[in-house]
């Protein structure tokens, strides 16, 4: 890789390993937000620095040793001439990592005209900490399926296939588990190469190839919208009656999954595997199903048939191979995809006059608190005091949702770059 190595990443944590308030005045604050919170700011101090204290003496020169060996490096009592000198490095080692990030930036807009729009779209799809999930290789060709719902990818799952191999490069096979981090995309003049820096563990992995394809995947929306199958409704109620009515039994959320399903809105359904996405072309009804030998074939699809097994209630696809599919209907529906995108909220993407989101924040309405967040990270640089009044409020609060909401706001608001050190020491504590 040209840009994102196992050293630059590195080098990357190790900018970000200490931070410190820059000035007495952000002492000072930083203190008392520890006691407004009856909290010990010395103790926490001291955990914090015991905890990098190893890697700080590999990391910061010499000078500044005796401070880590006697414990003042990350205190207010450091002398303010220390203080500096220790914040000046530690800037300079962070634009020294950023500054490749300018570089991989301005390179790939060099070549970008150059490269495939199926390429271009996989840089740009924001696949940071999208999870491997399968890895499947065939001649020249590999299929990648990643579950992108920890990432920045609008996919819930997100296949690669790449053909035309011409090369491989991995210094540790990719294995399911890894996580995609950093990638940049390049070109020979016989193909195109796509380079990604994985962790878990960390490797640099390089294909040089003809053709690329991405295809976003999403949780359907019957999924969504039936995934709590015990609540009382219409679809239950009829779906129990005639569950009852049939001579075998079936799995408990199968005939309300089926029943909603006939009930909506019919929507293309696929279930991804290592090899493929399996395209299911309709789910039968309970009237249609019947028993086969030792199962019931419950869904037709292009090129097969989905069956349940009635001993075992493991779920096969019966194609040109016979294949297991899950070990039960309800890890059957954690696979189920669809390639239509539903925005179930639509109204999150409309921001709020300015004068109402402090009030949005402060409330229990997680669709509001949404709205609020979008319309601040759109230009949060004007909203820093706000930003600084709610984002602790949300990350504190008692309803794990509202937690949440804030921890992945949080994570965005500090790429922006924006806000104090102070102020960040004192979210990092609250989290």
């Amino acid at each position: 890789m040209k840009f994102f190595t196992k050293e630059w990443y590195d080098k990357m944590q190790k900018a970000h390993l200490l931070t410190i308030p820059e000035s007495d005045e952000e002492w000072m604050d930083f203190i008392k937000s520890f006691e407004e919170d009856d909290e010990d700011v010395y103790d926490y101090l001291r955990q914090d620095l015991e905890s990098i204290k190893d890697e700080l003496l590999q990391t910061l020169p010499e000078t500044f040793h005796p401070y880590i060996l006697n414990g003042t490096i990350n205190q207010p009592t450091l002398p303010k001439e220390v203080r500096d000198e220790l914040i000046i490095w530690l800037k300079a080692k962070i634009e020294e990592c950023e500054k490749v990030l300018d570089e991989a930036n301005n390179h790939f807009e060099h070549i970008r005209e150059n490269l495939p729009e199926e390429l271009i779209s996989i840089l740009e799809d924001g696949l940071h900490d999208a999870e491997l999930q399968y890895i499947h290789r065939d001649y020249d060709a590999l299929r990648l399926t990643l579950n992108g719902e920890g990432s920045f990818s609008k996919g819930d799952a997100i296949v690669i296939e790449i053909t035309g191999i011409k090369e491989e490069q991995s210094e540790i096979p990719l294995t399911p588990g890894m996580f995609w981090l950093y990638e940049e995309g390049d070109l020979n003049n016989k193909s195109f190469i796509l380079s990604v820096l994985f962790d878990n563990p960390m490797t640099e992995w390089k294909v040089a190839a003809k053709q690329f394809s991405i295809t976003h995947f999403y949780k359907t929306q019957i999924f969504h919208h039936d995934q709590e199958f015990e609540k009382e409704n219409h679809s239950r109620h009829k779906a129990k009656k005639e569950r009852h009515s049939l001579p075998y039994k079936l799995p408990d959320q199968y005939a309300s999954f089926v029943t909603a399903l006939h009930e909506g809105e019919a929507e293309k359904m696929y279930f991804l595997t290592e090899k493929e996405a399996i395209e299911i072309d309709r789910f039968l009804s309970l009237e249609e199903l019947k028993l086969e030998g030792s199962v019931i074939p419950i869904a037709v699809c292009t090129n097969g048939n989905i069956v349940l097994h009635l001993e075992t209630q493991k779920i096969f696809y019966l194609g040109a191979n016979t294949e297991e599919l899950a070990e039960s209907f309800e890890k059957f529906l954690e696979g189920l995809y669809s390639k239509q995108f539903v925005d179930e909220m639509p109204l999150l993407s409309e921001p709020l006059p300015t004068e109402e989101l402090e009030s949005a924040l402060f409330s229990e309405d997680l669709e509001l608190i949404i709205r609020a967040w979008n319309t601040i990270v759109q230009e949060p640089e004007k909203h820093i005091p706000l930003i600084e009044k709610t984002l602790p409020y949300s990350l504190q609060h008692e309803n794990e949702e509202i937690q949440l909401i804030g921890e992945v706001y949080m994570d965005h608001i500090l790429s922006f770059n924006i806000l104090s050190e102070q102020f960040i020491n004192k979210l990092r504590k609250s989290t």
